[in-house]
């Protein structure tokens, strides 16, 4: 997709060069004759950067400017250069310092404007890179998968406002189902236990990985609830619930990576990182990088542990087999 650039001059010879130059650069170009209707194509079109007339009638560029950079939209945003007959250096250096992106005195040097423009473009593009980048780090960490297409050649703007959507959405999907899986637990735990402990018999005549699979679900369920009634996890839950996510997601065949937990455990990342090393030295867990992503570091139990817990499960749902 072409970068689109609004060129918005009173004077249609000034606009033919201008646009003539820029087309041959690969841009798209779209224009206005003063500052009243360059605001509504721009309002319309959202530009990826503005070229605009300073003297111009009903609304002059300075006009423009005001209203754009007052705006409380993405078009507060959109680069902005001047173009003039009439400024000077004083003219250049104060609207600079209003925050301008470049002020050209006519008739211009078009070499040098349209290397100025695609300079602040590529400018533009690398920030949008650098914003992808982050934005793909909180995907990455977010249980639900994100789809959305970034392209730098797209506004800046429109590219991170709508990845910020996607995330949000995703983020409120979450949330809806922790809700659910909340109420769920509560209702659980208010019956009478022993129908909590009938029903988890039955779930247990399964097969045997199904019933590791019911009792991991259990055992984190039951942390969950803990959570509930004391506000901070001790240590010792922090760490069961790690082991039990990483169990879990051994049992059910994908997984675990350290951004996981960031999200689906309420602690800082900072306590989650000193846990996950305290349980490293004690040889319980294992992190290696994804060989499909190397930024990406996936939790997997050491092969000592996982054959004691594993037993340790074991033995536990024969025994509330016996009890059922």
């Amino acid at each position: 997709m072409k970068l689109k650039i609004a060129v918005i001059d009173d004077e249609i010879d000034i606009r033919d060069i201008v646009r003539t130059v820029l087309e041959k650069e690969g841009y798209d170009i779209v224009e206005a004759e003063n500052g009243i209707s360059g605001l509504e194509l721009i309002r319309k079109s959202a530009p990826d950067l503005i070229v605009c007339d300073i003297t111009m009638p009903e609304m002059t560029g300075d006009e423009l400017f005001k209203v754009l950079r007052e705006s409380e939209s993405d078009l507060a945003v959109i680069p902005f250069v001047f173009l003039s007959g009439s400024v000077d250096t004083e003219d250049k250096i104060k609207r600079l310092n209003n925050g301008a992106d470049g002020c050209f005195k006519k008739p211009v040097n078009l070499s040098l404007l349209v290397a100025h423009i695609n300079s602040h473009l590529s400018r533009v593009a690398r920030v949008s890179e650098f914003f992808k980048k982050n934005l793909d780090d909180i995907a990455e960490a977010l249980p639900n998968s994100i789809n959305h297409d970034f392209s730098t050649y797209k506004s800046l703007t429109v590219n991170t406002l709508g990845y910020i959507s996607v995330l949000v959405s995703a983020i409120n999907v979450d949330r809806e189902k922790n809700q659910d899986e909340q109420m769920t637990v509560k209702k659980l735990t208010t019956e009478n236990s022993d129908v909590v402990v009938d029903n988890f018999s039955r779930l247990l005549v399964k097969d045997v990985v199904q019933s590791e699979i019911d009792y991991i679900h259990y055992c984190l369920n039951g942390f969950k609830e803990r959570r509930k009634l004391v506000r901070s996890a001790n240590g010792e839950d922090l760490s069961w619930t790690m082991i039990f996510m990483v169990v879990e997601a051994e049992l059910e065949g994908f997984k675990l990576f350290v951004s996981d937990l960031y999200v689906s455990v309420p602690c800082a990342k900072s306590t989650i990182n000193a846990r996950i090393s305290s349980l490293i030295e004690d040889d319980v867990l294992i992190k290696s990088c994804d060989l499909s992503d190397g930024r990406r570091q996936q939790l997997m139990l050491t092969e000592r542990f996982r054959d004691e817990l594993m037993n340790h499960i074991k033995a536990n749902i024969e025994m509330v087999k016996q009890v059922g």
